[in-house]
C-alpha cells in the first residue's frame, strides 16, 4: 500500500511523500493550484501531511481572493464566508450515487472505520495505525484527482464564478481555525483568468513487443501533471478499447528495497523516467496500436496521444536436445549421437557446434544446413587433434528460437609430450621473490608448465603450481633464513592431452645473503709514544671480504680510520693509529663486510691513550767551532716552527755526560761559549728545542765536538 501511494503524481504524489516527515515536525503547509476558464476559476488544494488533513476536515477551510488586476490598488474578499469543510457521510450519501466509486471511497477515508484489516495487537499496531491513517489521507487526495464533485465533497476545491476575464488573481488558502496538533502555513496561487483550452495530450516514447505481450513506455514528465492514465489497445487501428478502468499510474519501487536489491535498480532508473504498462496479448504476429490519454488534479481528461504499434513474437526455444554419446572414431573423426525426445510443431531443423578447450566457447557451426528434425547422430570430420573438443546439439524453430543441449567432450587420444623447455633463467630480491623466465614451446596443445625446486641438485624436485602455469615468467617467494646458499629450479611442459616433457636444465640461483657476518675480535693492543697498535681476530663467517677500523674520542661520532682486505691466509690482522694525541682517550672498534655488503656489529670496544708526549725529530743543522782569538766556542744553528719554543743547550768535557748549561729563545741562531782558563780538549756540544705546548719537546740532536788548545 505504501508503495502505491508514492506512484501518484500532482496532489497525491506530493502529499504522499511529505506526510511522514510532515507529521513527525507537526508543521505543514497547504499546496494550491487553480485553472482559469474565463467565466469562472476553479480553486484546488490539499494539506501536505495527514494530521493537517485530518485536523482541518474538522477546523475547515478559508479562502481569500486578492484582486491585483491594478497593482496600486489590490481588492482583498474572502469569498468562503462559511468554512469549507468535507460533506456529512448523510450528505455523501445523498449527493452521489451509490455506484460511485471514488465518492465511496471518499466517504471510506473520511468516515470509514474498517479502513484496513491487518492492524497487529500490541506495540507493533501503533505502526499499522499510523499506515492506515496515512492511506485515508492519499487516497482521499488521489480519488479528489479523479472526480470534481468527490474533490468539491471532501472540501478540496471551489469555483469562484465572481471573477472578470483577464484579471489577475491571488488566491490563498488557510485554515478557518486552528490546527491541532502542529502549524499549517496558508498556501497560495496566481493566475490570470484568461480562459483554457483542453489538457495537453501526453507523449508516447516507445513500444516493443514480446512473447504474447506489449510493452508500452511514455515519458513520466510531461507538459501536463497527469495524475493517472487510461491505456486504450486497437486491433484495426481505428476502433480502441480502454485497457484499465481505473486511472493508471506506474510506480517506484520502495527505496529501501532498492538499497537492500541492486536487481531492482536498473528497474529504478527506468521507472524514475518513464511510465511501463504492460499488456498481454491475445496472439502474436498481429499488430496491436496503442494510445493513452491522461487526467490531471482537476479531474480533466487530455486528448489521446499518438499511436505507436508493435506485434508479439514468438521468443519460446524449442527444448534441447540430450547428448547421449561423444565417441572418437580414427583420425579426426569425432561421432555424436543425442535425442530429441519433444518434437514441437514448428522444429525447424538441428544444428552441431564445436569449441576448442573451452566449454564456454566460442562455439562455430559445423554441420552446415540445418540437419532433418529427425537425425540423431552427426560424425564430425574435423576435429581438433590436440587438446579438447566441445559439442553442442541446438533445436531452432521456426521463429529461429534456439535450445542448445548441455556440452559435451570429445577428445582424440595424443600421447605425445612436448619438449623440455629452454633458456630456463632467474634472479633472486633481497627480499626472497624469485624471477624465473623461459622460452615458449613451439607446440600447438601447449597447456602450460609446472614449475619445481630443490635445496640441491641432487635432491628430488618439488612441484610449486598446482596446476600448469599458462604463461612463461613466473614469481616464487623463498625464505633466505636458512643455512643453504643456493637453490635450483626446473620447468616441464604439459600439453592439452596432459603430456608431460622432460625437465629443462636446471638454473642454479645464488640467494641474497641477509644474515650479517660475525665481528673481528681485539686480541692485542700496544701502546707507546709512535701510536697504537692493535691485533684482530678476523671474523668466523667465511664470506668476509674486508673490514672496516672506527676510533672515537670522548663525546664524538666514530669516524673510519682504515679499511683492509681480508687474507684468508691469516687468521689475524693488525692496524696501527699513529695519527694520536697524548693524554687523550681513544675508543677503537672494527666491523666486518662479507660478499653481499653486509655489516656486522661493531666489535667490542678497546680503549687506549698515549700518556706520555712523544719527542719531536731533532735539530738537524747544528755545528760548533773554536775561535783562538776570542778563545771561545761558536755554536750556530737552524729550527723554525710555528707556536712558542725556547732551545736547551747541553755540554760536556771528553766522556762525561751531556749537561744543560744554557736556554736561548726562538729567535736566536748562535751562541758563544767563552772557554775556562784551565779547560782544555774535547769538548761535546748538543742543542733540543722546548714547546711550550702539547708537542712537548724534539729529540737531542746529535754531539758536535771542538778540540780546545792547552793554553801556552
Amino acid at each position: 500500500m505504501k508503495g502505491h501511494l508514492k506512484t501518484h503524481i500532482g496532489f497525491s504524489a506530493l502529499f504522499s511523500l511529505l506526510s511522514l516527515t510532515a507529521a513527525a515536525q507537526y508543521k505543514a503547509g497547504i499546496r494550491v493550484i487553480a485553472r482559469s476558464y474565463g467565466d469562472s476559476v476553479v480553486v484546488r488544494w490539499a494539506p501536505t501531511a495527514a494530521w493537517a488533513w485530518n485536523s482541518l476536515n474538522s477546523a475547515g477551510y478559508t479562502v481569500e481572493r486578492i484582486d491585483i488586476s491594478d497593482p496600486k490598488k489590490p481588492v482583498r474578499q474572502i469569498i468562503t464566508p462559511a468554512a469549507v469543510k468535507p460533506l456529512t457521510l448523510e450528505q455523501f450519501k445523498q449527493h452521489f450515487d451509490r455506484n460511485n466509486k471514488y465518492a465511496a471511497a471518499a466517504a471510506q477515508c473520511l468516515y470509514g472505520k474498517n479502513f484496513s484489516s491487518n492492524v497487529r495487537k500490541g506495540y507493533a499496531g501503533i505502526g499499522d495505525q499510523s499506515a492506515v491513517f496515512t492511506d485515508r489521507y492519499a487516497f482521499a487526495v488521489m480519488v479528489a484527482d479523479y472526480d470534481a464533485g468527490v474533490a468539491w465533497a471532501e472540501g478540496l476545491r471551489i469555483t469562484d464564478k465572481t471573477v472578470r476575464k483577464n484579471a489577475v488573481y491571488v488566491y490563498k488558502v488557510y485554515p478557518a481555525a486552528p490546527a491541532h496538533p502542529g502549524k499549517v502555513d496558508t498556501g497560495g496561487v496566481l493566475i490570470r483568468n484568461e480562459g483554457r483550452g483542453g489538457v495537453t495530450r501526453p507523449a508516447l516514447a516507445s513500444i516493443s513487443g514480446g512473447d504474447m505481450t506489449a510493452e508500452v513506455h511514455w515519458f513520466r514528465h510531461q507538459k501536463e501533471s497527469y495524475s493517472g492514465f487510461v491505456i486504450e489497445r486497437s486491433e484495426d487501428g481505428r476502433h480502441f478499447t480502454p485497457l484499465n478502468k481505473d486511472p493508471f499510474f506506474a510506480g517506484l519501487p520502495d527505496s529501501m528495497m532498492v538499497k537492500k536489491d541492486t536487481s531492482l535498480r536498473r528497474l529504478y532508473g527506468l521507472l524514475k523516467e518513464q511510465q511501463v504498462y504492460i499488456d498481454s496479448l491475445p496472439r502474436n504476429y498481429a499488430a496491436y496500436s496503442y494510445r493513452v490519454r491522461g487526467i490531471d488534479a482537476f479531474a480533466e481528461w487530455s486528448d489521446y496521444s499518438d499511436t505507436l504499434s508493435t506485434s508479439g513474437r514468438d521468443l519460446t526455444p524449442p527444448v534441447p536436445p540430450t547428448m547421449q554419446k561423444v565417441q572418437f572414431a580414427g583420425g579426426k573423426r569425432m561421432k555424436l549421437q543425442w535425442k530429441k525426445k519433444i518434437k514441437e510443431p514448428d522444429l525447424k531443423g538441428l544444428m552441431v557446434s564445436r569449441a576448442h578447450n573451452d566449454v564456454n566457447g566460442p562455439y562455430e557451426i559445423i554441420s552446415g544446413k540445418l540437419l532433418d528434425p529427425s537425425v540423431d547422430q552427426f560424425t564430425d570430420t574435423s576435429a581438433f587433434i590436440h587438446g579438447q573438443n566441445f559439442y553442442l546439439v541446438i533445436a531452432v524453430d521456426t521463429a529461429n528460437n534456439m535450445g542448445a543441449s548441455a556440452p559435451a567432450m570429445g577428445l582424440v587420444p595424443d600421447k605425445t609430450p612436448p619438449s623440455a623447455p629452454a633458456g630456463l633463467k632467474g634472479y633472486i630480491e633481497k627480499n626472497g621473490r624469485v624471477h624465473l623466465s623461459w622460452n615458449r614451446n613451439g607446440e600447438e596443445d601447449m597447456k602450460g608448465y609446472k614449475v619445481y625446486f630443490a635445496n640441491s641438485p641432487d635432491h628430488v624436485f618439488s612441484q610449486i603450481t598446482l596446476s600448469p602455469y599458462a604463461d612463461t615468467a613466473f614469481v616464487d617467494s623463498i625464505s633466505l633464513k636458512n643455512l643453504t646458499r643456493n637453490i635450483w629450479y626446473k620447468v616441464a611442459a604439459v600439453d592439452e592431452s596432459n603430456n608431460h616433457s622432460a625437465f629443462s636444465e636446471a638454473v642454479k640461483l645464488r640467494k641474497p645473503d641477509i644474515i650479517p657476518p660475525v665481528p673481528p675480535l681485539a686480541s692485542k693492543i700496544f701502546v707507546d709514544t709512535g701510536g697504537v697498535q692493535i691485533d684482530w681476530i678476523r671474523s668466523a663467517s667465511s664470506d668476509v671480504v674486508q673490514y672496516i677500523v672506527y676510533r672515537k674520542e670522548k663525546d664524538k661520532d666514530w669516524e673510519i680510520l682504515r679499511t683492509l682486505r681480508q687474507d684468508t691466509t691469516q687468521t689475524t690482522f693488525h692496524f696501527t693509529d699513529t695519527r694520536v694525541k697524548p693524554f687523550v682517550d681513544y675508543a677503537y672498534s672494527a666491523e666486518a663486510v662479507d660478499e653481499d655488503s653486509l655489516h656486522s656489529a661493531k666489535s667490542t670496544t678497546v680503549k687506549a691513550a698515549v700518556k706520555t708526549v712523544p719527542d719531536q725529530p731533532p735539530v738537524k743543522v747544528f755545528a760548533a767551532s773554536y775561535n783562538e782569538k776570542q778563545n771561545a766556542v761558536r755554536l750556530t744553528w737552524q729550527f723554525r716552527d710555528e707556536g712558542e719554543y725556547f732551545f736547551v743547550l747541553y755540554k760536556a768535557a771528553g766522556n762525561e755526560p751531556l749537561r744543560r748549561f744554557r736556554s736561548e729563545s726562538a729567535t736566536a741562531g748562535g751562541y758563544t761559549d767563552p772557554v775556562a782558563g784551565s779547560q782544555k780538549g774535547v769538548v761535546r756540544y748538543a742543542i733540543q728545542v722546548l714547546f711550550r705546548d702539547e708537542r712537548g719537546r724534539t729529540r737531542m740532536s746529535e754531539p758536535v765536538t771542538v778540540s780546545i788548545p792547552d793554553p801556552k
